[in-house]
């Protein structure tokens, strides 16, 4: 075999390849043999426990009886039969009075199965124990007849797979082998001259296998080789490709994307950039940064310190101004340094609507967080009003002549009723008190307000035509009159904009009214400021799975400042005494809490301000945010 191998074996391959297979074979024959040994090893087992626990019904009876009737020989008899069973070691009787029947060898316990039967006789109406019987099965002799198989097994199974080893080899050698040695000589020897000279090899024709494969892939790189140039010239058509490709990817992206070289100079513009700025990219490419893109969030000096450094440079809601509108955007500067060539990528990201629903989400916060605060101020508030509204009302009461209670106790101190009523009248009394009960009911109603912050309402909710509440809030209003002592309400002109057939709102009807009421309140007011027609626009139309609800009005409008702050508690921008701060705040609680809706306001300076607010058809579906828009 060695010899075979040196000469025929294909060298180390074949050396490999045959102490593989032998591994291979030793492991799973050991493997396999150590299985089939234990599942040989138990069902001896198995059949020498049965064994033992058939005595129990083949030799317990006739030995009970004859150990009964004293018959010794019988009992002898019994127990040599037991020992005739297979790989019994020993069968043993002990009686009560210490008589001993034994036949067999002893042995250590470790090796034997021993069972144990207790003889019962029945006599008359008793059931005695007589004695013991002890059978014990010998272990050794189930290992000793599988270490006979061990020997048998690994000799005839060792030679066979040796010689499927060896078959394997030679089939290999002449299959494989020898085929990667004529490709090896071959590979060796190729060079431009031979491109011509095709690989083959010594082997009968057939179906082609792996190695067809593999000589088949040889000539292929051949024939590429030969076709190299041509394939260079498709390689830098597929690289224009490539190009434009890549120039599709960034035209389509809705950000600016613009690259500038150390100096400056604009070496890619897309498409959102052209758009922004309106210059052309190929009016663009080549010139410097600021002048094509004068108007932008960021100057050279931020773009080379980033190039200088070698680290990105990010700016976060940069404040761009669209005419009246203020925006923001995102900066971002990204170093490129390409072989000897540096410079960057500018990226600009609008995130207008990101930073309006980051206001939102911070107003929510505002609100949530004071509404505990004006919880708790409300109760330790309303417990000192109580008792300032309850006397005050009890002191008016008891100075009154109307009451004969009262008449009897000025009698009895001397004083004429009808005098003291009349001096307190003179000197303003009577009136300060009225002041006080009506100062007091107005602080009630500011608690009220204030606890509308930390409470939802439990009323049921009921199905609601948005535009008739809306013309009841409009007659509401202009019968105000608080609003009519200020300015003739009914001067202004109302613009209804409802769309037809509008689906019924689910929520609480009085609490709506009142965010409509003071909507339209604080609108009549701002308008009333300024000269000129003073005009609402009240609009209803469906947006999804919810209706939006529009007041706008052509008042003088507030700036960007005094709109995040429209909704915070206890901010106003009226005089002292004429507005808590509530009402805004009252309104947003009670259609972003109470009713799972969205309520904003949109302002532009003098051109006046437009309230939205959006109530979800289905109570108790919360609108996600981003709907408004």
């Amino acid at each position: 075999m060695s010899h075979y191998l040196r000469s025929h074996g294909a060298g180390r391959l074949g050396r490999r390849l045959l102490i593989r297979i032998l591994l291979g074979i030793v492991f799973f024959t050991a493997l396999g043999t150590m299985i089939q040994l234990t599942i040989d090893y138990r069902k001896d087992l198995q059949v020498l426990e049965g064994q033992l626990d058939q005595v129990r019904s083949s030799r317990v009876p006739s030995l009970t009886s004859s150990l009964w009737h004293l018959d010794e020989a019988q009992v002898i008899s019994q127990l040599e039969g037991i020992l005739d069973l297979r790989d019994v070691k020993y069968a043993r009787v002990v009686t009560p009075d210490g008589l001993v029947f034994f036949r067999g060898q002893e042995a250590e316990e470790q090796t034997l199965v021993i069972r144990k039967f207790p003889l019962l006789y029945q006599a008359f109406d008793r059931i005695e124990e007589i004695g013991t019987l002890t059978v014990a099965g010998d272990r050794s002799a189930v290992l000793g007849r599988i270490k006979d198989k061990i020997l048998v097994i690994v000799v005839t199974q060792g030679v066979q797979f040796m010689l499927v080893a060896v078959l394997i080899v030679a089939i290999v050698h002449m299959l494989v082998t020898r085929h990667l040695r004529r490709m090896a000589l071959y590979t060796s020897e190729l060079n431009i001259d031979r491109l011509q000279e095709p690989l083959v090899l010594d082997k009968a024709s057939g179906t082609p296998d792996e190695i067809d494969i593999v000589v088949n892939a040889f000539n292929a790189m051949r024939e590429n080789l030969l076709r190299d140039i041509r394939q260079k010239e498709e390689a830098e058509a597929k690289l224009k490709a490539a190009e434009g490709y890549t120039r599709n990817i960034l035209d389509s992206m809705p950000s600016i994307l613009i690259a500038v070289d150390e100096e400056g100079r604009v070496t890619q513009w897309n498409q959102e950039a052209a758009r922004t700025t309106g210059v052309p990219a190929g009016d663009a490419l080549g010139r410097r940064f600021a002048d094509v893109y004068p108007e932008a969030p960021l100057d050279m000096e931020r773009i080379r310190a980033a190039v200088t450094g070698n680290v990105p440079v990010k700016e976060a809601k940069v404040p761009r101004k669209d005419g009246d509108v203020v925006g923001y955007v995102d900066v971002t500067v990204y170093p490129l340094e390409t072989g000897s060539v540096r410079g960057a990528v500018v990226r600009i990201d609008d995130v207008s609507e990101r930073v309006r629903l980051e206001e939102m989400m911070i107003q929510s916060e505002k609100m949530v967080s004071i509404g505990g605060l004006a919880a708790g101020m409300a109760h330790e508030i309303n417990n000192p009003l109580a008792g300032i509204l309850q006397n005050a009302q009890v002191i008016r009461n008891r100075i009154s002549p109307d009451l004969p209670a009262n008449s009897s106790a000025a009698g009895d101190v001397g004083i004429d009723l009808e005098s003291l009523h009349a001096y307190l009248d003179r000197r303003g009394c009577l009136r300060m008190m009225d002041s006080i009960m009506e100062s007091g009911q107005r602080a009630a109603r500011i608690v009220e307000n204030m606890l509308s912050f930390s409470r939802k309402s439990n009323v049921e909710m009921a199905k609601v035509d948005v535009c008739a509440l809306l013309d009841r809030t409009v007659e509401l209003a202009a019968n105000d009159y608080d609003l009519k002592r200020q300015y003739d309400f009914r001067r202004i002109r109302i613009i209804r904009e409802y769309e037809a057939d509008l689906p019924f709102v689910s929520c609480e009807e009085s609490k709506i009214q009142q965010v409509f009421f003071n909507l339209i309140r604080n609108g009549a007011q701002a308008m009333a400021s300024r000269q000129g027609d003073a005009c609402f626009v009240l609009r209803a139309r469906s947006s999804g799975d919810a209706v939006r609800i529009e007041i706008a009005d052509n008042g003088p409008g507030m700036s960007e400042e005094l709109r995040k702050r429209i909704f915070e508690p206890f901010f106003t921008t009226k005089k002292v005494g004429e507005g808590t701060g509530l009402g805004l705040s009252v309104s947003y609680f009670i259609v972003v809490e109470n009713h799972g809706g969205q309520m904003e306001v949109e302002s532009i300076p003098g051109q006046g301000t437009t309230f939205i607010v959006l109530l979800p058809l289905t109570p108790g579906v919360k609108l996600v945010e981003g709907d408004l828009r």
